[in-house]
């Protein structure tokens, strides 16, 4: 499930506490936690590299989290939005939203391509598209990864977001039907097929024409010497 990736957290205060700056000197990210149900919003601080292997490395998907509040009972949390450093492109500050688990919410996973397509078996090349699909599901059923077979796809096709069987509680959400894998056709080995076309239609053409270019030679008129007259001096 979506929910297996834990990130722990601790209150700050902002008024008596350190500023955002002096946590990130620690190796902490400063965060807020908001959300309906809450009185008000939360100032956390969380370990930075534990919340960039939750983005990056964490199996599952990348927007769904339980926050684990030091002293508070575990929260099922939307990471609504993180902003990062415009040099070191680094997180510096997140915010988590509190949801409901009876509600669908909006999420991003990984897409898994399964399978090797016949196009490949004759020598194509699988590409991936997208990575990431976003799906609508209610927190608790969340899929960690949504898995495609392309098996099925031969030289030059392609399984597009519409084409994917949804197997689970959930359902796709896109705007734009985007390519998800397609087999393509190398560059050298498609010179080669063409070659090999080219060179089998110059040996055609050439035999057609072959016949019509050959004149018969004629053939040279049998000449009978004449013999003199018999007496004729």
């Amino acid at each position: 499930m979506g929910l297996s990736t834990i990130l722990n957290a601790k209150q700050r205060d902002i008024k008596n506490g350190p500023r955002a700056g002096s946590l990130r000197r620690q190796g902490l990210l400063p965060a807020v936690f908001y959300g309906p149900g809450l009185k008000m919003t939360q100032s956390l601080s969380l370990n930075y590299k534990e919340f960039k292997t939750a983005l990056t490395i964490s199996p599952g998907n990348r927007t769904l989290y339980t926050l684990m509040i030091e002293g508070q009972s575990p929260q099922v949390v939307l990471l609504k939005d993180f902003q990062v450093d415009a040099l070191s492109r680094k997180a510096i500050h997140a915010d988590f939203y509190l949801v409901n688990l009876t509600k669908p919410v909006t999420v991003k996973v990984p897409v898994i391509l399964n399978g090797k397509p016949v196009g490949v078996e004759k020598g194509g090349q699988l590409q991936p598209g997208v990575r990431e699909v976003l799906v609508s599901t209610l927190p608790d059923q969340a899929p960690t990864e949504v898995a495609v077979d392309v098996s099925d796809l031969a030289l030059g096709q392609s399984l597009h977001l519409s084409q994917m069987k949804v197997q689970g509680e959930y359902r796709l959400v896109f705007t734009t039907d985007l390519p998800v894998a397609t087999v393509v056709t190398p560059k050298g080995f498609k010179a080669e097929v063409e070659g090999v076309v080219e060179g089998a239609a110059t040996i055609a053409v050439e035999a057609a024409i072959a016949p019509a270019g050959k004149v018969a030679p004629k053939k040279a008129a049998k000449t009978v010497p004449k013999s003199s007259p018999k007496g004729r001096k």
